[in-house]
């Protein structure tokens, strides 16, 4: 056996960016010297943004008068609203971020073969990395595309704000007015999509990693007694070795639940309902090319901040699928009475499925993608007719 622990990258490291966007969202205080400082200026912010840039859209939307201004506001309302509601669920699950990590570092000492830790370095890297970056580009994409569609509908003389917004001044009749209006626009929406990313992206890279570990479970469990020259006690220990893994890489699941069930339930309901909502504004509102580039850009970017959710429930299901194989692909046959015993009970607690559950109703896996679709498309259907 090949001991190379020193190379194992530390799986915590994957998340340094929300750990370092929780410090500026508020969400994640620093040391005991600036606690209450950074207690303040998370106040502030939290009111300014979290819940003061949802309400000013929600009284914009009371207040419009045309068909057009409330399907423009519909989707921008629901979406800041649930972003609101996955940040306010996140904080109150941060206890489980810390038992994911502390579970990590748990699981990586187990990775010292160079097999698993050429495995490791290489896939649960870059998935993480993959989803990071998808929704990094996804939401920002989404906020460039608003602003410029709101600067080139300026320049053509056409001077509004980014969304149909209430604000306790005339700004359509200052032009100071006006900046302070669109700046508070920029800066809310900035501040809203990275506390998006973050809750939006931790939950699929923490299935993403989970996932790797499962596979690496898997691998070690078909390399039991599997060599020569290894006595029946060592593949004892390592049996057992191996179950409290899997117990806890349950804990891992388990935790992810609870951090992603109502954030997760949240975007597939915002995600259905705005999709329906902006093709029918796309399809009898929108009246220039710069607005329906950006809401076509929208309606792609909504079902995608799921998708990686969806995407990486699957693969954990499937990972976790193959651990009974796992365990008797081993070389069972030439080992203890106690060996075969203890592989029995592992075998039939492997079979329960481990499915990531959203909201108790909505398992997080593809076909709860692609059923969000259809809702939708219903959505639609129904609007449509009733129109």
């Amino acid at each position: 056996m090949l001991f190379v622990m020193e190379n194992v990258k530390s799986g915590i490291s994957a998340f340094r960016f929300h750990d370092i966007t929780w410090r500026y969202v508020g969400q994640s205080p620093p040391s005991p010297r600036y606690r209450y400082i950074y207690y303040l200026y998370s106040l502030i912010l939290n009111i300014i943004v979290t819940f003061g840039y949802p309400t000013h859209l929600m009284i914009g939307l009371i207040q419009s008068e045309s068909k057009a201004d409330i399907f423009k506001n519909i989707t921008i309302n629901l979406t800041c609203l649930g972003c609101t509601i996955k940040t306010l669920a996140f904080w109150w699950r941060l206890a489980d971020v810390r038992k994911i990590y502390a579970l990590i570092q748990r699981l990586d000492q187990q990775i010292i073969q160079s097999d698993d830790v050429q495995f490791y370095n290489s896939n649960a890297f870059r998935r993480t990395k993959q989803v990071l970056y998808f929704d990094v580009c996804v939401g920002l994409g989404a906020a460039i595309a608003s602003e410029v569609a709101t600067l080139i509908a300026g320049v053509l003389g056409n001077w509004r704000l980014m969304y149909p917004a209430y604000f306790p001044f005339d700004y359509e009749r200052s032009v100071l007015g006006y900046i302070a209006a669109h700046f508070y626009q920029c800066f809310g929406v900035t501040v809203q999509i990275f506390q998006n990313i973050i809750n939006d992206s931790f939950p699929p890279m923490a299935l993403a990693m989970l996932a790797v570990h499962v596979r690496l479970l898997n691998m070690r469990l078909v390399r039991i007694g599997q060599r020569p020259k290894r006595v029946r006690e060592i593949n004892d220990a390592e049996l057992l070795q191996c179950v409290e893994d899997y117990k806890a890489l349950l804990d891992f699941r388990a935790a992810i639940q609870r951090i992603a069930s109502i954030g997760t339930f949240v975007q597939i309901l915002v995600t259905a309902i705005n999709m329906g909502v902006v093709i029918v504004y796309l399809i009898f509102y929108v009246n220039d090319i710069f607005s329906y580039v950006y809401y076509l850009l929208f309606l792609v970017a909504m079902p995608l901040e799921i998708f990686p959710h969806c995407y990486y429930g699957t693969v954990v299901e499937m990972e976790f699928n193959q651990v009974t194989y796992a365990i008797f692909s081993c070389n069972w046959m030439d080992q203890s009475a106690a060996f075969k015993k203890n592989l029995l009970i592992f075998g039939e607690q492997s079979l329960r499925k481990q499915i990531i559950i959203a909201g108790g109703m909505f398992a997080v896996n593809l076909d709860t993608f692609f059923a969000t679709l259809k809702r939708a498309y219903s959505l639609f259907a129904l609007v449509f007719q009733m129109k």
